[in-house]
C-alpha cells in the first residue's frame, strides 16, 4: 500500500508545484502588456522570490501525509493499484489538464486586480508596490486555497503547515517593509495594504472565485467521469457500517507439496525434490506461476540476475504489458515476479551486548508505533461527493452575492466627473455623458471654462489628474532614480551615473547636475487646475499622500545653496514646488510613486465645499505637461469617496455574476441527482470510467 500511496503523493506534489508556479508565470506574462514590454515583473523582486518558500510548507504536509484510502479499502480493491502501473496519476493528460487550471485561475486574480485597481487611486493604493503587495498576496492565499481542495487527508500537521505559510508571509512582509535599506519602496506597505477595505474584498474574491471553477469542474469530473478512488471512497464514506468494517483475513496459504513441486519445475531443478531448508522450499508458499510466465521464463533463458529487472518484469516475451491506449492481455499478471524473486535472505538476530558482557545495548530497526510515524493520527478525509459540492456552490454564491451587492452598493454612492482636455476625446469605462466634459487645452495655453455638475456632490471632493498611456512602469523608467537624493543623504558621483543613465536626466545642457536625478524626477506633472473662489480647495492637503511617505522625503543640509552648480526640482517645476519645500512637494511625492498600470491617475487636491447639482463651476487649466508624442489624454476628474474609495461598478458585477454561475452550479447539481442520479460506487458510463478497465465492479461488503 505505501508504493501506491508514495505513487499518488508524487504525483500530486508535481503537478502542483507546476501548477501554483504557472500561474506565477502566467501573471508576469500578462503584465509585460501593462508595462510597455519592459520585463517589469509583477511583484517587487524580494517579495515574488519568496514564492516558493512561503508555499512550501502546504505541499510537504500533502506529499507526506496524503492518504486517499485507507490500507484495507486498497487492498479490498486491488484494480486501485492501476494508477501507478497505468500512469493515470502523471501524463499528458494531467499536465494539459492543470495548465488549462492555471490559466483559469491566472485570468481570475488578473481579473479581480484589473477590476479593483481602478478605484485604488482614492484611497493612495495605486503604487506598483502598495498594489503588486496586494496582488501577490491575493495569489498567496489562491495557491494556499488550492493545496487545501486536493488535499484528502486533512490531520493538524497539515492544518498547522498552512498556518505557517501564512505566518512566513506575514513576518516576511513585517520584516521587509522595515528594512528601508533593502527597499525604501517598500517601506509601511503592508500596513498600507491592510488599511484598504478593498484588499480584504480581493482577499475574499479571489479564493471564492476559484472555488467556483474548481467546484464546477470536480463535480463534472464526479458525476460523468469518476476516477476508481473517487469511486471507493464515495462507497465507504455513504456506508459507516462499511467504512468502520476491518481488512479481510489473508488468504490461506496453498497446499505445500503441489507449490515446492511447481516451484522446482519452474527452476530447471532435475531432482525429485528440493533439500529440507533449501530456497526452493523457502520459495513454496509462493502463488503459482501462470503457465504464459513460466513460457517466458523459459524463453529468455538468462541468468538469473539478469532476469531480476523491471524491463524484464514489463517485457516477459518481448511484449509491453502496458501500450498508450491499450490494454495489454497480462497487464496484472506478476506472477513472473514471484519466481524471479530470490528467497529472503534470513536476518541475524538482534544481539543484546549488554546481555553478553558487552557495554552496548543493539538499536533496534524497528520503527516507532506512534501515530505520526505511522501515520495514523485524527484526521478528516475531504471527499468530494454531490451534498459537498452542493454546500460549497450555496456557501461561495452567497459569499461572492454579499460582497458584489456590498460593492456594488458603494459604487452607485459615488458622484464623479471628469474634463479632458487634450488628446483623442474617449469616454473611461463606467463614465455617463454627462460626466465626461472636452475642452481642448493645447500646450502653453491657459484655458478657462465652465462645467456643469451633474449631481450633488458632498465633501470631501477628490481632485484627481490622470495620464493615459503612460508608463511609469516601464523598466528604464522605473529604476531611474537614486532615492538616498529623495531622502536628502549624500551620494556619490559614480552611484549618481551608474542610476541615472541618461545624461539629461542627471545634467543640464550648461551643465548644471539635476537634483534629483533621473527619468522619474524630470518628468513631473506639472498641469495645474484652478477653481473659482467661492471653492475650497486646496492642492498641498495632507490627505493626498501618506505621511510615513511624506516624512522621508528631505532636502539635503546645504538647500539650496550647495552644491552652487545644482538645478533644483523648484527651478525645473515651479508650478510643482517652491524654494521652501523643495522634494517635500506632495505633488512630487506621488509622482515619484510609479503606477502599477500603464497610465498615471493620482491625487492632486481636495475640495471641502459641497457642490450642488446644475452647479456651473468655473475652471481654469494651465496646461504644461507634453503628450502629443505619446499619443496620450490628459485629463482632470472630480469624485466623491465612500468606504471602498472611489466608482467600482465593474468589480461588483464580476463578484455578481461569480455568484450566480454558483447558484447555477447548485441547480444543476440538485436537478441531476433527483432526476437521473448516478449509483454511488459505480461509474454513470462504465466505458468512460476516466482511464480505467471497463470490468471494474466493485466488490460488496464482507459481513
Amino acid at each position: 500500500v505505501h508504493g501506491r500511496l508514495n505513487y499518488r503523493r508524487m504525483c500530486k506534489f508535481i503537478l502542483y508545484s507546476f501548477w501554483k508556479n504557472a500561474v506565477l508565470t502566467l501573471l508576469l506574462f500578462y503584465y509585460t502588456f501593462l508595462s510597455g514590454f519592459s520585463g517589469t515583473s509583477m511583484f517587487d523582486g524580494y517579495v515574488w522570490t519568496s514564492f516558493n518558500v512561503i508555499l512550501f510548507f502546504p505541499i510537504i504536509a500533502t506529499g507526506v501525509f496524503d492518504r486517499d484510502v485507507e490500507d484495507h479499502h486498497a487492498l479490498r480493491y486491488p484494480k486501485l493499484y492501476e494508477n501507478g502501473r497505468l500512469g493515470l496519476d502523471l501524463n499528458m493528460v494531467k499536465m494539459t489538464e492543470m495548465l488549462l487550471s492555471s490559466l483559469v485561475h491566472s485570468l481570475i486574480i488578473f481579473g479581480v486586480m484589473w477590476y479593483a485597481f481602478d478605484t485604488m487611486d482614492t484611497m493612495h493604493a495605486n503604487d506598483y508596490y502598495g498594489f503588486g503587495t496586494s496582488v501577490f498576496t491575493w495569489l498567496i492565499v489562491a495557491m494556499n486555497y488550492r493545496i487545501v481542495f486536493i488535499t484528502t487527508t486533512i490531520n493538524w500537521v497539515f492544518v498547522a503547515s498552512v498556518l505557517v505559510s501564512f505566518g512566513t508571509l506575514t513576518v516576511f512582509l513585517a520584516i521587509y517593509c522595515r528594512a528601508q535599506w533593502l527597499s525604501p519602496w517598500m517601506y509601511n506597505v503592508d500596513i498600507h495594504m491592510v488599511q484598504n477595505p478593498l484588499f480584504w474584498i480581493g482577499l475574499l474574491a479571489v479564493p471564492g472565485l476559484a472555488i467556483m471553477v474548481d467546484s464546477f469542474k470536480a463535480w463534472l469530473l464526479l458525476e460523468f467521469l469518476p476516477d476508481r478512488k473517487g469511486l471507493v471512497l464515495e462507497r465507504v464514506s455513504l456506508d459507516d457500517q462499511y467504512l468502520c468494517a476491518p481488512p479481510p483475513p489473508p488468504p490461506a496459504p496453498p497446499d505445500d507439496t503441489a507449490t515446492a513441486e511447481h516451484a522446482n519445475s519452474a527452476a530447471g531443478t532435475s531432482s525429485g525434490s528440493a533439500a529440507e531448508g533449501s530456497p526452493a522450499a523457502r520459495s513454496s508458499s509462493r502463488p503459482a506461476a501462470s503457465p504464459k510466465a513460466l513460457q517466458a521464463l523459459q524463453a529468455l533463458r538468462q541468468p538469473l540476475a539478469v532476469l531480476r529487472s523491471s524491463f524484464t518484469f514489463d517485457h516477459p516475451d518481448s511484449g509491453a504489458r502496458r501500450m498508450s491506449f491499450v490494454r495489454h492481455a497480462r497487464a496484472g499478471d506478476t506472477s513472473l515476479v514471484d519466481i524471479l524473486q530470490p528467497a529472503a535472505t534470513p536476518q541475524p538476530p538482534v544481539v543484546d551486548v549488554e546481555a553478553a558482557g558487552g557495554t552496548r545495548k543493539a538499536t533496534s530497526r524497528k520503527p516507532s508505533s506512534g501515530e505520526f510515524s505511522q501515520q495514523a493520527m485524527p484526521h478528516f478525509q475531504n471527499v468530494l461527493t454531490w451534498r459537498r459540492i452542493l454546500g460549497l456552490a450555496l456557501a461561495t454564491g452567497v459569499l461572492l452575492l454579499l460582497l458584489g451587492i456590498l460593492v456594488k452598493v458603494k459604487s452607485n454612492e459615488v458622484v464623479q466627473f471628469s474634463v479632458q482636455y487634450d488628446g483623442k476625446y474617449r469616454q473611461p469605462t463606467g463614465t455617463s455623458d454627462s460626466e465626461l466634459f472636452y475642452q481642448d487645452c493645447p500646450i502653453g495655453n491657459s484655458c478657462v471654462f465652465s462645467v456643469t455638475v451633474p449631481e450633488d456632490m458632498a465633501p470631501p471632493i477628490a481632485v484627481l489628474y490622470e495620464v493615459t498611456p503612460f508608463y511609469q512602469n516601464y523598466y528604464s523608467y522605473q529604476t531611474s532614480v537614486v532615492f538616498a537624493q529623495l531622502t536628502g543623504d549624500a551620494v556619490d558621483e559614480s552611484q549618481v551615473a551608474k542610476v541615472c543613465i541618461s545624461k539629461p536626466s542627471r545634467e543640464t545642457p550648461s551643465g548644471d547636475a539635476i537634483f534629483p536625478c533621473g527619468l522619474v524626477a524630470t518628468s513631473v506633472f506639472n498641469d495645474t487646475i484652478e477653481f473659482a473662489s467661492e471653492v475650497d480647495f486646496s492642492d498641498d492637503d495632507p490627505r493626498m499622500t501618506w505621511d510615513s511617505d511624506y516624512d522621508r522625503f528631505q532636502n539635503p543640509p546645504d538647500y539650496p545653496t550647495q552644491p552652487s552648480n545644482a538645478s533644483w526640482l523648484y527651478e525645473r517645476y515651479p508650478a510643482v514646488t517652491d524654494v521652501a519645500r523643495g522634494v517635500k512637494s506632495r505633488h512630487f511625492v506621488d509622482w515619484m510613486f510609479p503606477s502599477f498600470f500603464g497610465y498615471v491617475r493620482n491625487p492632486y487636491g481636495v475640495i471641502d465645499s459641497p457642490l450642488k447639482k446644475g452647479q456651473q463651476l468655473m475652471i481654469r487649466i494651465n496646461a504644461s505637461f507634453p503628450v502629443a508624442s505619446l499619443d496620450a489624454e490628459k485629463r482632470f476628474l472630480l469624485s466623491t469617496r465612500n468606504g471602498l474609495g472611489g466608482r467600482h461598478a465593474l468589480l461588483g458585477f464580476l463578484l455578481i455574476f461569480g455568484s450566480g454561475v454558483c447558484f447555477v452550479l447548485a441547480i444543476a447539481v440538485v436537478a441531476i441527482n433527483k432526476w437521473c442520479p448516478r449509483p454511488a460506487g459505480k461509474p454513470r458510463f462504465r466505458q468512460l470510467a476516466h482511464g480505467f478497465t471497463s470490468d471494474w465492479e466493485p466488490p460488496q461488503p464482507g459481513p
